[in-house]
């Protein structure tokens, strides 16, 4: 029996559409969709505390250890993220989907129950079951249109290597890196435009 060889790369040409030659910023989100990115949570307040979920958070340069992240001037936790230091993110696992929609909603009792957390050493509010953590001091805030840039170096880190694996935002939703196993279980598209970095 012959055997059957692999078909030959294809050689078409890429099929763009209006989207990719447009700059509306509908445009661009549709383009970033295809983009996954982590999930983390950023917590400041050794008052009152405030927190927001962002997937904006990203290395700069790991010697020195530095880190960025963005947050929306418009919402209720810039009050305080604007002035803190230090701030803490935290690395969401894979079954902390519940957690990362309470973050991204503006307005929520982000801390009542179920959400689980207690004060760190330095006052802030450090939440229980994630991956890992970053106990940041800014260094730069960078105006952005009505977003700031927030450059941190990393101060402090934690990793729970018995946590699993991260929660992934990928095409609007949150999912892990188990093809689609958020996604099948749940459905449900990520909340949070106000609070949360989601494209």
């Amino acid at each position: 029996m012959s055997q059957m060889l692999p078909a030959p790369p294809s050689t078409a040409e890429p099929r763009w559409t209006e989207a990719d030659t447009a700059t509306g910023a509908d445009d661009v989100r549709r383009v970033l969709r295809r983009h996954a990115s982590g999930v983390a949570v950023i917590t400041a307040g050794a008052s009152t505390p405030t927190g927001f979920c962002a997937t904006s958070l990203a290395t700069v340069s790991f010697d020195p250890a530095v880190v960025s992240f963005a947050i929306n001037v418009r919402t209720a936790s810039w009050d305080t993220i604007g002035t803190a230091d230090p701030i803490i993110a935290h690395l969401l696992g894979e079954r902390q989907e519940d957690l990362a929609q309470r973050f991204g909603r503006s307005g929520a009792a982000k801390f009542a129950p179920p959400t689980r957390w207690q004060r760190h050493d330095l006052g802030l509010p450090l939440l229980h079951g994630v991956l890992a953590w970053l106990v940041l001091t800014p260094i730069a805030r960078l105006p952005v249109e009505n977003h700031v840039l927030v450059v941190c170096r990393v101060i402090q880190a934690a990793v729970d290597d018995l946590a699993g694996g991260p929660l992934i935002h990928h095409a609007g939703r949150y999912t892990s890196l188990v093809a689609g196993e958020l996604d099948k279980r749940s459905g449900r598209r990520s909340v949070g435009q106000n609070d949360g970095q989601h494209a």
